[in-house]
């Protein structure tokens, strides 16, 4: 099989064409005289369409930030041919005006939106989420894009444009490859349990975008579904501020009731599971006598039994179980294990710096870059206010958070945080 090539200026500036493209079958293959997984003829036309929409919106707007995008992305594409890349870059740079059609018939944005998903293919990599984001800039509505996005968010991969596009010839980290966790969960049922909580989110953010229950419901959905396209879906329209829309008029609060009970009935589950069913329960109906029963019982034990206690516990669980298999069942040093769980702790949420000297607070986040599960290292920064702090290089070793060599920190997991290894107290991450 080879990809069929095609040329953009003729096809892709006619409706009618597009429509006979559609039909064909194109496949996107590895070269092996090209980096990128389209062959060099399909590379070069995709090319050219994305720069006749980059100089469009030029002539409109010379700092329009997604032009600059798609005349990154066109420099990457047009891998035969530059020279109307270069004319482009050219006339920014002198402020000349951009002559109309200089850069073939104008495209349909939309159309070309099409295109970068249909050539992203089905294979991840850095060049399918290039692609997929480059689409989101000039048709943000795609939700198959916005899944995939998030999709890869979730899994721990970068999903910057700029840095999608430096590392487009490099394979993504094998973190990125599988989910984040696996679930606990049989299938079907996670499936079914999955799906009404995106319908029972949905009805609640569309009325209120600040919901608890909703927000609360899309942690639980993804807890046992950590994939699921429509809590995906959901979660991004949330962080992007946009509006979600319920799935119909019926509420499906009592067979996501019904769900959760039969559920929390399975003789297979873990305590952390039965303790998030039974905090989902009370979170949609406070005066649930049984789940209300239940979590007053496991408080007793010392136990905190809020949700959002709950689901964080429950997730480094689940994390942790997919990483770090217990050394009964594998050859791995036991203190190798120990790194990769608390790496999966590390990266799993935003931890606070704290600094008694200073009174000052950070926001820090943590993302690992290594491809070994059992010596994790990464990159991290932080967040205060408008400021904004990269720390080069962190690494686990022996139990111990290193950060840039010499900040080094012990993980105290009855305080739940991060204080520093030499028995100082002057700061630690929680």
């Amino acid at each position: 099989m080879t990809a069929s090539s095609f040329n953009f200026r003729s096809y892709c500036h006619s409706a009618a064409m597009i429509g006979l493209l559609a039909c064909q079958t194109i496949t996107p293959l590895f070269s092996k005289t090209n980096p990128l997984p389209i062959l060099p003829e399909v590379s070069q036309s995709l090319g050219e369409a994305t720069l006749s929409v980059a100089s469009t919106r030029f002539s409109i707007d010379r700092s329009d930030p997604t032009a600059h995008k798609l005349l990154r992305l066109s420099e990457v594409l047009c891998s035969l041919k530059e020279d109307k890349v270069f004319y482009l870059k050219g006339l920014l740079r002198t402020g000349a005006k951009i002559p109309a059609r200089a850069f073939g018939p104008a495209t349909n944005e939309k159309d070309l939106a099409r295109h970068l998903r249909r050539f992203a293919g089905t294979k991840l990599s850095h060049f399918q989420l290039l692609l997929l984001s480059s689409s989101l800039h000039l048709d943000p509505s795609i939700k198959e894009s916005i899944v995939a996005m998030q999709r890869a968010k979730r899994r721990g991969l970068n999903t910057d444009f700029e840095y999608l596009l430096k590392n487009i010839g490099r394979p993504v980290p094998s973190f990125g490859l599988a989910p984040p966790f696996v679930a606990e969960v049989p299938p079907q049922k996670r499936k079914a349990l999955a799906n009404l909580t995106a319908e029972y989110a949905a009805g609640e953010l569309s009325e209120n975008r600040e919901s608890l229950k909703g927000k609360r419901m899309i942690a639980l959905g993804l807890l046992i579904d950590p994939e699921n396209q429509e809590l995906l879906y959901q979660m991004s329209l949330l962080e992007t501020g946009k509006p979600t829309q319920r799935f119909s008029q019926t509420s499906p609060k009592e067979p996501l009731l019904k769900k959760l009970r039969e559920i929390s009935l399975r003789k297979e589950n873990s305590t952390l599971l039965n303790n998030l069913l039974h905090a989902s329960m009370v979170a949609i109906q406070p005066d649930s006598y049984s789940s209300i029963v239940f979590l007053e019982k496991t408080k007793g034990k010392g136990v905190k039994t809020d949700f959002e206690s709950i689901a964080l516990e429950y997730e480094q669980f689940l994390k942790s179980r997919k990483s770090a298999p217990t050394p009964s069942s594998s050859s791995t040093p036991e203190g190798e294990i120990r790194n990769a769980t608390l790496c999966n702790l590390l990266v799993a949420k935003t931890w606070r710096l704290t600094n008694w000297q200073t009174k000052q607070t950070w926001f820090v986040t943590f993302r690992r870059t290594s491809k070994s599960t059992f010596n994790p290292h990464g990159t991290c920064e932080g967040k205060q206010g408008n400021k904004l702090h990269t720390w080069r290089f962190w690494k686990i070793k022996d139990g111990i958070l290193i950060i840039d060599g010499y900040a080094r920190y012990a993980y105290d997991s009855a305080s739940k945080a991060w204080r520093q290894a030499n028995g100082q107290k002057d700061n630690f991450l929680r």
